[in-house]
């Protein structure tokens, strides 16, 4: 599997292959805060994942100015909560949906399987899918074993807001995308990273 970051785009060969986000907008389910992205908030929002996944790997970080408190933010959370990721940032292909994403973290918390997503924006009602989405990614444990986990990093660099996902609803309406749009990959590419 190869992610073109350039394009937002998974590669299997020289196929493209749908990804959970691309499938998640194609079906118009990003509502209205697709209309507050912007190439700045992208950005953002990369430099912060990079920051975080610099700090997770124990390289030098390169992170300065108020986007620094982003940074501080995570630190914060992970010194309280104590992770153990055995997946970071890391691009993956599902054979069985045929649907590829990269989930910021996979790992345990307490001992628990887990797998999180980081932002830097508020809360939106489809990030409980696309975790369930990157949770089908990974056939090691069934679905809805894994806790579903969204960390809302912190401009100020304060502890970050946590909403954990438990719906049911949100592997219904995974499986109900991945069956209607099985035969229609045309318009798939992912967006922007989002805030």
């Amino acid at each position: 599997m190869i992610f073109n970051a350039d394009t937002h785009q998974y590669l299997h060969g020289t196929r493209q292959v749908r990804s959970v986000t691309g499938l998640i907008k194609a079906a118009g389910l990003l509502g209205p805060a697709a209309a507050f992205y912007s190439q700045e908030s992208a950005e953002r929002g990369t430099r912060v994942h990079r920051a975080c996944l610099d700090l997770d790997r124990g390289n030098t970080l390169t992170m300065d100015g108020d986007e620094a408190l982003y940074l501080d933010s995570y630190a914060h959370w992970r010194t309280l909560v104590a992770p153990i990721w055995t997946s970071m940032e890391e691009p993956r292909h599902s054979e069985r949906y045929d649907l590829a994403g990269t989930a910021d973290r996979l790992g345990t918390i307490n001992g628990k399987p887990v797998i999180v997503d980081f932002k830097t924006g508020a809360a939106a009602s489809w990030h409980g899918l696309q975790l369930a989405l990157y949770d089908l990614l990974y056939d090691d444990l069934p679905p809805m074993i894994r806790r579903r986990i969204v960390v809302h990093l912190r401009k100020d660099g304060r502890v970050p807001q946590t909403v954990e996902y438990s719906s049911q609803a949100d592997y219904s309406t995974a499986f109900n995308l991945l069956s209607r749009g099985h035969n229609d990959r045309h318009n798939d590419t992912e967006p922007q990273a989002e805030p």
